[in-house]
């Protein structure tokens, strides 16, 4: 198995919406969003991000999103378990054109995409994330940990740019 640090410190894949990251940062929820908080330590914590992931889009009207949005949050999450030893909150926001996920973690260390080999059981987590979102990131948040978000196009964004 191969691994290797992503070099890019705030995008991986494609570009961040413009809006992304002064709402993480602070607290700019215009016009949707949602947070979670005190996730814990142990399997749990993926479990209640997921049901609250799918309840929130649901609850958006954004059905659609729901099944791929479930699973990139449950890996970012895993991924905060796993590494960091706890996500400290899962922030979901919604603007006009995107949907974003966004788990921080107390840890300043960057995500490592890896190539698993054929037969390994874990390290394909961060290429499922990137095959799934339209783009996807990371950023240090200055002395509190990090922040790994990953961006949806929403689908009514999708239907108005097939309709023009």
């Amino acid at each position: 198995m191969t691994a290797h640090l992503v070099r890019r410190q705030s995008v991986v894949r494609g570009e961040a919406p413009w809006w992304l990251l002064p709402a993480m940062e602070g607290n700019l929820w215009e016009p949707v969003g949602a947070e979670l908080r005190a996730l814990g330590r142990t399997g749990a914590p993926v479990k209640i991000a997921r049901d609250f992931t799918v309840l929130t889009l649901n609850n958006w009207g954004l059905d659609e999103l729901a099944s791929d949005a479930r699973l990139v949050v449950s890996e970012l999450v895993t991924n905060a378990v796993r590494h960091a030893g706890e996500p400290t909150r899962l922030r979901l926001l919604h603007r006009a054109s995107h949907v974003v996920c966004a788990v921080f973690d107390p840890r300043e260390q960057p995500p490592v995409v890896t190539d698993a080999d054929y037969f390994a059981e874990t390290g394909r987590g961060l290429w499922l994330v990137e095959s799934l979102s339209c783009s996807w990131g990371w950023r240090l948040q200055a002395g509190r940990g990090k922040l790994v978000w990953a961006a949806f196009t929403a689908p009514s964004a999708v239907g108005r740019r097939n309709s023009a």
